[in-house]
């Protein structure tokens, strides 16, 4: 039996209204109404599937005493709702009282009297969300005329519930981000793809004034702002993230430390980018005290040390020494020396860390690399009567423009660490080419201890060295592999190892080929 056209007409305005309301509770009680109007019933019920529990819930029944309904649950093996919710088919139930599926509870929950009864699934592109209940037909018994209109009417209700919930929901994760976002310490600024503002939080007005704040796009917000990357040229990179740094260019010192996200979408379609960032300006003075300092120290150490080196040679060509005495002086000449260079690589360091850094690129083979960096080591190689490979595949790497002194010091002080933590009577290490996409390096392999898991993402820090209890005692301060950080990405490359425990370990560098 084909709907009336009159209840055709009716469904249509039935579908205006559900999707007029995105307020869940508000459409539940709608739906209610609305299917009673669509059966012609006294009254009816709606019941929403619990997916954790597997049982149905009475969440909407048009009477006073509705919320006593709520206590109910209904497996799916239970009851006529529970029928049409596992076979996901309808049921027409002339009379309850002679039906053995028909559950009592609710009706004696609300003093009511049910006697025929209408329910089909609600279903949404195959998924069970519940079971509307149409109760007591006003004029006659429910026939087929009245189970289409129902499942047409559950079909819109299905797409207005799920409409309401996915609202709902994003409301809800709308509100928390809110409110983290406002809480934030940092400043933090939304905007669109191309750069124009959405939202600002309230450090981040604090940090750059209501006046900067109040502007359209990410350039103008920061106009003042020096930065290490151009803003504009930033908004265009295609990486997730990027680090930017901000300092004011005139006025009082204000250093901002950033990171902008890119937000996606799961075609891969950009949607708009967060710009997350704070306060560095004590640290950044904290940074440069403690750089002047070291720098300061060291040279007032330079002078002195290079005196005393310097007479130890003069000394020991005195011929009437005794054996104790030219072991001492040695001694002296040994320690002087490595002071030294302690004191070189705190001035080079300073040099390195500082924002003057500057570097002279020219185009160079490893290989010329290599062959300068072995020469200058060539002292501790001897002292320690190790030996040194050099793979031919080096010479297969192509020129890079790099800064050859700096470069050298670079490799120098991956070579000496290598030294340093070998063991056993035979000392070797291997030097390596080593590539990834568009970057070339060196890699530089001894047969020390290792390193443990948890040190190697401290290994690269400034003054960090591993407990002697696992190494042994070592000679100087943790700056030689913090300087080859700081020099090998000023070059625009990046650093790495790789370590077995008791199989020696693997430092290497990569280097930009096209920069």
């Amino acid at each position: 039996m084909d709907i009336t056209a009159q209840k055709f007409q009716r469904l249509l305005e039935v579908s205006r209204i559900l999707s007029s309301t995105l307020n869940l509770s508000e459409l539940l009680h709608k739906v209610m109404s609305l299917a009673t109007e669509v059966a012609d019933a006294e009254t009816s019920s709606l019941l929403l599937y619990d997916e954790k529990t597997n049982e149905l819930v009475f969440d909407v029944a048009i009477s006073d005493k509705e919320s006593q309904l709520k206590e109910i649950r209904l497996g799916l093996d239970e009851g006529i709702a529970g029928w049409v919710a596992r076979e996901r088919k309808p049921q027409i139930i002339s009379d309850v009282s002679k039906e053995p599926r028909w559950q009592k509870r609710s009706d004696e929950k609300i003093n009511f009297r049910t006697k025929s009864l209408l329910a089909v699934p609600m279903l949404y592109k195959g998924k069970l969300l519940g079971v509307i209940e149409a109760i007591n037909k006003k004029k006659g018994d429910f026939n087929q005329e009245d189970v289409q209109a129902l499942e047409i009417f559950a079909i819109q209700a299905c797409v207005a519930i799920e409409n309401a919930r996915i609202f709902e929901s994003l409301q809800e994760a709308k509100e928390k981000i809110e409110a983290v976002f406002t809480q934030m310490s940092d400043g933090a600024i939304f905007t669109d793809s191309g750069g124009r503002k959405l939202l600002a939080n309230k450090s981040a007005e604090k940090l750059l004034g209501p006046e900067s704040i109040s502007k359209d796009k990410l350039p103008e917000i920061f106009s003042e702002f020096h930065s290490s990357i151009p803003l504009g040229d930033l908004i265009a990179l295609s990486e997730r993230s990027s680090l930017v740094d901000l300092s004011r260019a005139s006025g009082k010192s204000l250093y901002l430390s950033g990171v902008l996200n890119r937000i996606f979408s799961s075609k891969g379609d950009l949607l708009g980018l967060t710009l997350i960032f704070r306060d560095v300006t004590e640290e950044r003075k904290d940074t440069l005290i403690k750089r002047n300092f070291l720098s300061l120290i060291s040279h007032k150490l330079k002078t002195p040390l290079v005196t005393v080196i310097g007479y130890t040679p003069l000394l020991l060509s005195e011929p009437t020494l005794n054996d104790f005495q030219k072991k001492a002086i040695r001694s002296i000449q040994h320690q002087g020396n490595n002071l030294l260079s302690l004191v070189e690589k705190l001035l080079y360091f300073s040099t390195a860390e500082s924002e003057s850094l500057s570097l002279a690129k020219t185009p160079c083979l490893f290989s010329m690399l290599v062959e300068k960096s072995i020469a200058g080591a060539r002292p501790i190689i001897d002292e320690k009567a190790a030996t040194v490979s050099v793979s031919k595949d080096i010479e297969k790497l192509p020129p890079v423009k790099m800064d050859l002194d700096k470069m050298d010091a670079v490799l120098k002080n991956l070579i000496e660490n290598a030294l340093k933590f070998s063991k056993g009577n035979q000392v070797h290490i291997e030097i390596k080419p080593c590539f990834k996409d568009d970057f070339a390096g060196l890699a530089v392999k001894d047969n020390g201890p290792g390193i443990p898991p948890e040190e190697r993402d401290k290994i690269f820090q400034k003054f960090y060295q591993i407990e002697e209890s696992f190494t042994g005692q070592v000679e100087g301060a943790g700056l030689g592999l913090a300087l080859v950080k700081q020099i090998v990405e000023a070059h625009g490359g990046s650093v790495g190892l790789e370590s077995l425990l008791g199989r020696g370990s693997t430092f290497y560098f990569l280097l930009p080929v096209n920069a």
